[in-house]
């Protein structure tokens, strides 16, 4: 039976926070060490899993109705770029299989800390066969959260593949918000003490009284799964190829000799889709002439039909004033509420989509009863997460009432 050996890093980039050795079943073998794991351990044969800060992972869904894994890959970061405040070129995303109805449960991280996590581990001649959230290290709980406290930090477990990681005083209003779209917990279970007496309305609380330190906990369920593992895409494991196929050299070059051929079966391909691509133009710019007969200047047909869709929209009530009018109500709304930074905006088919930074989740709750309080407003908080300088970043969605 191979041990396994589970490092923790801490969050804000400060190193290793603790480590211990577990068999297969994830029960500890010794006693949990802090800091860097000793010289003698590293050299043994043994697995390496790496548990990374829940406070800079976001756990998330995407909706990519593809079943070939690699195709779903490359569709999500776009299926979750109006999600995210980011821009989807900073970031790495990682997604567990695939779920009903097409939903890929999805970890997202940004590519900068992917890359200082994996110097750090370089620097130690550490090669990890996983990494994996520490959220999902938590055991899941059926329809009840799990929540490991260490002091004033919680790590909440709150389905298979979603948790996330936050404060005593921002838990009671994360559950607030859950409760607001009918997805709260009945059940907490409380693993650890919390620096705060946790009485959310509506949920129960139960204290597990549970011997094991947080790092055994996370142990347990990290050999128990689900996971979702970050090495994925470009941080793949190809050390671990190369040293597989460096005996296979005269393969690889029967291989190489197979990709250039495909190479040509490409080249031709693209040039035959190059000539249906300007095969299609040539038809929608003859669409074109047939819809606007007076048209004389066509440069980009696609781009000025949509120009015209919008004056004949804007002309029926329903184009750019009614933006201006949403947008100069909501700004009038947010300068009024202090401890707000609007840090992105974006509008489509009558909704404005705010990327927000607030001092606090009651500011941020305190922006949405704002907004609603006229009766002519809908706002709805998309997500919510706090920073390491307790500052808040959200995404809030806002509407015209019953639209």
């Amino acid at each position: 039976m191979t041990d396994t050996l589970l490092i923790r890093l801490a969050e804000g980039a400060r190193g290793f926070r603790d480590w211990l050795l577990a068999d297969e079943q994830g029960r500890a073998k010794g006693p949990v060490q802090r800091g860097v794991p000793e010289a003698g351990v590293l050299a043994a044969q043994h697995q390496v899993r790496v548990l990374v800060p829940g406070s800079e992972v976001l756990l998330t869904r995407a909706r990519v109705p593809l079943r070939n894994r690699k195709r779903a890959l490359r569709a999500i970061p776009y299926a979750l770029e109006e999600e995210l405040a980011a821009d989807v070129e900073q970031l790495h995303f990682a997604a567990g299989p695939m779920q009903d109805e097409g939903e890929y449960p999805v970890a997202v991280v940004e590519r900068a800390r992917m890359d200082a996590w994996g110097e750090l581990l370089r620097e130690h001649g550490i090669t990890a066969a996983q990494w994996i959230p520490e959220t999902l290290a938590l055991e899941p709980a059926g329809e009840a959260w799990r929540v490991l406290a260490e002091a004033d930090r919680l790590l909440v477990r709150s389905g298979d593949y979603a948790g996330f990681a936050t404060d005593c005083d921002n838990l009671e209003l994360l559950l607030d918000l859950f409760a607001e779209r009918e997805q709260a917990p009945e059940k907490l279970l409380i693993h650890g003490r919390p620096a705060c007496e946790l009485a959310p309305r509506g949920v129960e609380v139960e204290v597990v009284e549970d011997p094991l330190l947080p790092l055994e906990l996370l142990a347990l369920g990290c050999a128990r799964g689900p996971v979702i593992d970050l090495l994925q895409g470009p941080y793949s494991r190809r050390e671990e190829w190369g040293r597989l196929l460096r005996p296979w050299r005269a393969t690889a070059a029967l291989l190489l000799a197979a990709v250039v051929l495909g190479g040509v079966a490409t080249a031709i391909d693209y040039y035959r889709l190059t000539q249906q691509q300007q095969a299609l133009k040539a038809e929608i710019e003859a669409l074109y002439r047939k819809t606007f007969p007076n048209a004389r200047r066509i440069v980009n047909p696609r781009a000025q039909m949509e120009q015209k869709l919008k004056a004949l929209q804007r002309r029926a009530g329903r184009g750019g004033g009614d933006f201006m009018t949403l947008l100069a109500e909501t700004a009038a709304v947010v300068r009024a509420t202090r401890g707000i930074t609007v840090r992105g905006a974006s509008y489509r088919d009558g909704r404005i989509d705010l990327d927000l930074q607030a001092d606090n989740l009651q500011v941020l709750d305190k922006l949405k009863q704002a907004l609603t309080g006229s009766g002519n407003l809908r706002a709805e908080i998309q997500s919510a997460s706090t920073e390491a300088d307790k500052k808040v970043t959200g995404r809030m969605r806002i509407q015209r009432a019953g639209a």
